[in-house]
């Protein structure tokens, strides 16, 4: 090997290092606000179970139970659409820039 290529050979080196702390940084600040999220719906999806249950205590008939009980199903397949949503766009959020990353580190490598 000659003393150009073990230059060029460090320096494609540390340029890769350099990529996989960017990605490193990325994809552990998008772990920790995918896991925020992941806590702040379990929290909503709860909340509303209770708000469910209370609302069971007050029904009087079976046709209010399956009224309340329908208007609940709605509710939380309504929120579970858009949680899902958020969760898939935030994970989109984290893994294109990882992915751009990584597929720009190896060009520049090859």
């Amino acid at each position: 090997m000659t003393e150009n290529e073990a230059r060029e050979f460090v320096e494609k080196s540390a340029e890769a290092t350099k990529a996989m702390q960017r990605t490193y940084s990325t994809a552990s600040k998008g772990a920790a606000d995918f896991n925020l999220n992941l806590l702040e719906i379990a929290q909503a999806n709860m909340n509303a179970a209770f708000d469910f249950a209370r609302q069971l205590t007050s029904v009087k008939s079976p046709s209010e139970f399956f009224e309340v009980s329908a208007a609940h199903a709605r509710k939380q397949l309504e929120t579970f659409t858009e949680q899902t949503q958020r969760l898939a766009t935030l994970a989109q959020k984290v893994t294109t820039p990882i992915q751009s990353e990584v597929v720009k580190t190896f060009k520049k490598s090859a």
